[in-house]
Formats: structure tokens, sequence, C-alpha cells
């Protein structure tokens, strides 16, 4: 069966069917040489209807959604209510504690930056929520009259010495110090050093700011929604 898996974020739509994957901004049916049998979405951004439309349109195939559950593939909600954590985030916890089978904490970091934390026997114990680096850059810009600001990754921590730098360094560092104290404290609660996964647009490049060992997984989601929708 030839199965289209689709992300649909914030801001973009990621996608993998066979060994072809891309990317497109906004909500997006992706151009394919063969037509799909299966479509399988996660999605945290359009309306369930748009997409049904938009991708029925196309490939003449209805779409399928994935839902956070209390329990799936051996990890359990830990919210008191499932459906209100994202499906996104779930599935990217469920997917790293399946590939690791450990403690694991997943840093997606796109629009927003989330951190999910999931103990040895598949608990997952919550998470934080942050503006990302471009959001937090977009929030300086709207108010602030004299910051200039910058939304990509700095490539050293220093203090900036002029305004662009200043932000972008800023920033950066936050992002870095959050994943970092938040490892720190997840390995004191559980006793054992937790796998690091990092997912989302900054990922890689967050990554060699880190002290710790990290995993760059960028198809994290897509990995669990194969788990959600077998």
């Amino acid at each position: 069966m030839k199965r289209l898996d689709v992300d649909i974020g914030n801001t973009q739509t990621k996608w993998r069917f066979g060994h072809d994957r891309g990317t497109s901004p906004g909500v997006v049916a992706p151009s394919l040489q063969d037509s799909p049998d299966r479509i399988c979405v996660a999605s945290v951004a359009a309306q369930r209807h748009e997409i049904e439309t938009r991708f029925a349109s196309v490939f003449d195939v209805r779409p399928e959604f994935a839902e956070t559950t209390f329990e799936l593939a051996g990890v359990t909600c830990g919210y008191k209510n499932p459906a209100s954590l994202g499906v996104d985030r779930w599935l990217a916890v469920v997917a790293a504690w399946n590939a690791a089978r450990q403690p694991v904490v997943v840093a997606d970091l796109g629009t927003a930056a989330t951190l999910d934390f999931v103990a040895r026997d598949g608990t997952h114990v919550g998470g934080y929520i942050v503006p990302g680096l471009k959001t937090m850059a977009t929030s300086l810009a709207r108010n602030t009259t004299r910051v200039k600001v910058a939304d990509d990754l700095a490539a050293e921590l220093l203090p900036g010495r002029e305004t662009v730098q200043a932000v972008r360094r800023g920033t950066t560092a936050m992002l870095v110090s959050l994943v970092e104290w938040s490892v720190a404290r997840f390995t004191c609660s559980c006793g054992e050093a937790p796998a690091v996964f990092l997912t989302g647009g900054d990922a890689e490049r967050l990554a060699g700011h880190l002290s710790s060992p990290v995993r760059v997984e960028p198809d994290l989601v897509l990995d669990g929604l194969t788990l959600a929708l077998p």
C-alpha cells in the first residue's frame, strides 16, 4: 500500500511518501509522481475539513487523522485531558520512547519550542511550551521601537556587540539554557541520563550548542504517526 504521511504544523507541512519527503509552507498537498492509497495526517494548525477538502481534491483519498490518546505503543499520556495535548507532541514522545526504551526528553524547536519528558516505564510526565526562536524575535520587533531583530540561530553565544547580534545570541542562549536545565533536572528526578531527541526546524543548529549527547530526528512526528495509524 502506498502511504502518504503528513505533519501539518503552525507554519509548514512536512510529508513522507516512501523514500520521498519534503516540506511546504501552509496547508499544501504535495506534488507526487504517484498517487497514495492512504493518507495519514497529524495536524495542529488547520481545520480538519480544510485538510480533507484539499487532499481529497488532489488524490481522491480521504485522509485519516491521528489523535492524542490516553495510551499508545507503551506510552501513557501525562495530561488529565489527553485531547488537550497537541498531537504533534504526543506522536513525537511516543516515537522517541519506542526508539530508546529509556527515559527520554523530546525538544521540538519550531514556531513554538516544546519539551516533553517520558519516564523509563513509558509514563509521560508533562512538558514545557515557550516561544520558538522566530516567535521571540517577532515579539521583540512588535513590542520595541529600537531593537532590531534576527530570527536565526547564533553561531556562538558570547555577548553581542551590536543589537542584531545581541538578539540572535540572546534568544539562542535562552533555548540552549532551557534544554540543558530541563535535561539536568529530569536526570536528577529519574536517576539516570535520558536520551535527548531534537526535532523541528531549529533542531540541527541548536544541537551544536548543547553539552549533552542528542539525537536529531527530523521525522519524529511522522515516525509517531506510523505507530498511531499503523
